[in-house]
């Protein structure tokens, strides 16, 4: 189970089975504080949840990739304001890749309505998954790449 779990194997001692489980709750933290911010626009805590040099593929059947924080948050912050979204990620599969690496997917869904004077207004609910790599930093546990991928999207007609 400790393999599974922290990327440890289950001979490891209990203090380092102890310290990946911390390391996991953290992780945990991070992107529930990611969810919490981006919906409650709050985009400067919301950029630091990131590292400095993070990698995002977020647009559909799309090899583009972007890359740092600013532009990410700036992008991000275009598509989806003015408007509503609500995120929610559940049944966290994470491990430890290194003493201060890790990597997880995050089953998702969404709902966005971005309203007219956004990038792209539409309104949509969206079932997929977050696929991450995260890097322990001096300020703790980053988001270093992000990949979203949608399985499904429903368009919604905005609300009257």
């Amino acid at each position: 189970m400790h393999a599974v779990v922290t990327g440890l194997s289950p001979a490891a001692d209990t203090d380092a089975i102890v310290r990946g489980l911390v390391d996991i709750e953290e992780i945990k933290q991070l992107k529930a504080r990611y969810f919490r911010f981006l919906d409650t626009r709050r985009w400067d805590e919301w950029a630091q949840i990131f590292t400095v040099d993070c990698e995002f593929r977020t647009l559909p059947d799309s090899e583009e990739v972007q890359t740092g924080r600013e532009d990410f948050a700036a992008f991000v912050r275009s598509v989806i304001t003015p408007g509503v979204s609500v995120h929610h990620g559940h049944m966290p599969e994470t491990a430890l890749t290194g003493p201060d690496t890790a990597e997880g997917v995050w089953a998702m869904t969404d709902y966005v309505e971005a309203t007219e004077g956004a990038a792209f207004p539409m309104t949509l609910e969206g079932y997929g998954h977050y696929h991450e790599t995260y890097r322990r930093e001096p300020e703790g546990w980053r988001i270093s790449s992000l990949q979203l991928t949608r399985l499904r999207v429903d368009d919604v007609a905005p609300p009257a």
